[in-house]
């Protein structure tokens, strides 16, 4: 009580309300905290400094009702305002407010003998006989000063001493009380939510203490009264139950226990087992001592069972914080370096630990925890760092934990410089120093170089075979292709680049413009996934591309891949051009080549259904319905002359392949030609006159 008191102890009891407020009810409103506050009350009739005055007004809080809605924390948040200067509103706030009383509360314990329960006479005095006993042979021995309990026993103490001893280490608290029931938490809050009415008792379990709390106004219409009215139920029936858990007692101990207990992190499970009585249900509200624990102090949270201090959120940052200082380069860290958990059990702390770090959304693989999983490249880094050898692209998909293709996986690893290929489906952190594997043409390259121009093809096999996962048959293959040929068992370099002799001119769906060449493809879901695709061997020509070598051509989203490392050229991954711009599966794009050699996607003109236009469309040419001007852009994207007539361009479609334009132009050939709307030659004379000239 703060009325009737004098004023110094009065600005005392003021002062611990506001330390506990702030200490433990920062997410309570100010009307929680304060239920017998008027909201109509001018804070600037009471006595308040004026740093405090100036910092409601700076925040447009003119009376207590401006306050009443606010959250603790959320005035505690306000700008150029400090701890002192909250103390002193709250402890106005307080003062103002003392004057209404909150529930009726009784103590637990009204009398002497209810405080301090007495044991029965004849078991006290059995243990009173047992320390006496003790007491004596310390005595005897010359020990008076040594510790009753605790201490081994002198050697050779007496049998009647040493079951003395025993008899006290074995005593059980159930002896002492004799059966007493009612003596554990859940029934000491049963006693104290007793001293409240039932529908305060209500409020607070439907609030509180629910798996789905009810609202104010749920709650409100329920009873027939308004929200503010439930509100200010719900607050002085909390801060009458807050007053049992905070102002000693043995509610109060159990509280500070649990803070205790919980450190930062605890497992509920743990709490329990250390707590028993915290599990036990509260018969008032239904729900366990822990649930209710939970819901009147502020200075811990617990959820999906987990305890931490003082928030959630805070003990998620705290986690981050702890792996980003004890993770590796790539994101990873070790459970057994981490120290987050509070566990009863020590040998389970990693267990625990784990599961907590997986609650947090972070993948725990066996004794690590990836920190950086965001891209396949990151990830893949982190499965490589933990396994400490090289992988297949398989190998590392599998201990993904989310859906990858295996040849997405490669592509990226491809274009990602802390990664190695050491073999054909082999990877490697470069850091780890192995030798790269380029491909079996490079190989062969390379060890004929080493050999002076000139290599054994049975060496060749023996030397590649055993040193990477390819058949001899693959090795015989590659060395009897340019730009090698083997002669009398001898492998050596083709003299000579290695002709290309399909032009690109003639080579299906690829077609000139003026400063590029255009290569039309129909988009794959393999596309989607990020995998490679195959390229005419014209496509080498155009970029300058021997057998065995590859090109990075830039590009607006990035360095392009153009290789010739198998048996035909190929293009690398498209895939962030199609995420870039949208592209869905079986839509018709250009991959254009420049004469600059750049690289840029384009997607083609969807069809229109007028063959003239739908034919531009297919050559990557702008559409026009002027038959002179479609007619040079086709010519032009042939490579023909821009006078040729109609039927050389149709001839050219259909001899490189290109049978659907060739197709199209058919149909429209007069039209290109010109003479579409020419009338044709009138007949005048009739079979007569035609018969006679005859």
């Amino acid at each position: 009580m703060i009325d009737g008191v004098s004023l110094t102890t009065r600005i005392q009891r003021l002062a611990h309300v506001s330390e506990l407020a702030m200490e433990r009810l920062t997410q309570w409103t100010v009307g929680q905290i304060f239920p017998g506050l008027n909201p109509e009350l001018n804070l600037l009739e009471i006595r308040l400094p004026a740093r405090a005055v100036n910092a409601l007004g700076r925040n447009s809080c003119s009376t207590a009702g401006d306050l009443i809605p606010l959250r603790l924390y959320e005035l505690m948040e306000w700008r150029q305002i400090g701890v002192g200067t909250i103390d002193s509103i709250l402890q106005a706030l307080a003062d103002s407010s003392a004057s209404a009383t909150t529930p009726t509360v009784t103590t637990l314990a009204s009398s002497d003998e209810e405080q301090q329960p007495e044991a029965p006479p004849a078991q006290l005095a059995s243990v009173i006989e047992d320390l006496r006993q003790i007491a004596a042979w310390y005595a005897v021995v010359g020990l008076p000063e040594q510790p009753l309990l605790g201490a081994p026993l002198p050697p050779g103490s007496p049998g009647l001493v040493l079951m003395a001893r025993r008899r006290l280490e074995m005593l059980r608290a159930e002896e002492i009380l004799d059966g007493e029931s009612e003596t554990d938490v859940a029934a000491l809050f049963d006693k104290a939510f007793a001293t409240l009415d039932k529908r305060a008792v209500d409020v607070l379990a439907n609030r509180l203490f629910a798996d789905a709390p009810l609202t104010l106004d749920e709650i409100g219409r329920s009873y027939g009264v308004t929200r503010e009215r439930i509100r200010q139920i719900e607050g002085k029936a909390r801060g009458a139950m807050l007053g049992f858990i905070s102002e000693g007692g043995p509610l109060a101990m159990v509280a500070d226990t649990a803070r205790t207990l919980i450190g930062t992190i605890r497992p509920l499970d743990d709490l329990l087992a250390l707590m028993p009585a915290l599990g036990k249900a509260i018969d008032f509200v239904g729900q366990p001592v822990w649930r209710v624990l939970d819901g009147l102090d502020d200075a811990y949270e617990i959820e999906d069972r987990w305890c931490v201090v003082p928030t959630m959120q805070s003990a998620e940052m705290l986690t981050r914080t702890q792996l980003e200082e004890r993770a590796d380069q790539y994101g990873v860290a070790r459970l057994d370096e981490l120290d987050l958990v509070e566990s009863s059990q020590p040998g389970r702390l990693p267990e625990l630990t784990a599961a907590w770090l997986r609650r947090c959304g972070y993948i725990v693989d066996g004794d690590a925890v990836y920190t950086r999983v965001g891209s396949v490249g990151d990830y893949a880094a982190a499965v490589l760092s933990v396994g400490g050898s090289p992988l297949s692209g398989q190998e590392i998909v599998d201990r993904f934990s989310f859906d990858r293709s295996v040849g997405s996986v490669k592509n990226a690893l491809s274009q990602d410089d802390r990664f190695e290929r050491v073999d054909r489906d082999l990877w490697a952190l470069r850091e780890w120093g192995m030798d790269a594997y380029a491909g079996i043409r490079s190989v062969i390259r390379e060890q004929v170089a080493r050999s002076g121009g000139r290599a054994s093809l049975n060496d060749l096999i023996e030397y590649i075979t055993g040193r990477y996962t390819v058949t001899a048959n693959s090795v015989i293959a590659y060395a009897n292709m340019k730009p090698f040929e083997v002669q009398d068992g001898v492998v050596r370099l083709y003299s000579g680049n290695h002709e290309i002799r399909k032009a690109p001119a003639s080579t299906r769906r690829l077609f000139r413009r003026a400063d590029a060449w255009a290569y039309r493809v129909r988009i794959t879901t393999d596309h989607l996934r990020g995998s490679g695709s195959a390229a005419p061997v014209a496509i080498a020509k155009i970029v300058g591309l021997q057998p065995g070598e590859s090109r990075q051509l830039p590009s607006p989203l990035g360095p392009q891949l153009v290789a010739w490392t198998g048996t035909q050229p190929s293009f690398g991954t498209i895939r962030r051009f199609l995420m870039d711009q949208d592209i869905a599966v079986d839509t018709e794009a250009f991959l254009v080549l420049g004469d600059d050699g750049s690289f840029s996607f384009e997607p083609a003109s969807e069809p229109v259904g007028q063959p003239l236009l739908d034919a531009l469309s297919l050559t990557g040419a702008a559409h026009t319905l002027d038959p002179e001007g479609a007619r040079r852009s086709l010519a032009v994207a042939l490579g023909l002359p821009e006078p040729s007539p109609v039927i050389s361009i149709i001839g050219a479609f259909r001899e490189r392949g290109d049978e659907d334009i060739a197709e199209l132009l058919v149909g429209i050939r007069e039209h290109l030609d010109g003479r579409g709307s020419a009338e044709r030659p009138k007949h005048r004379g009739n079979v007569d006159e035609i018969l006679d000239l005859l």
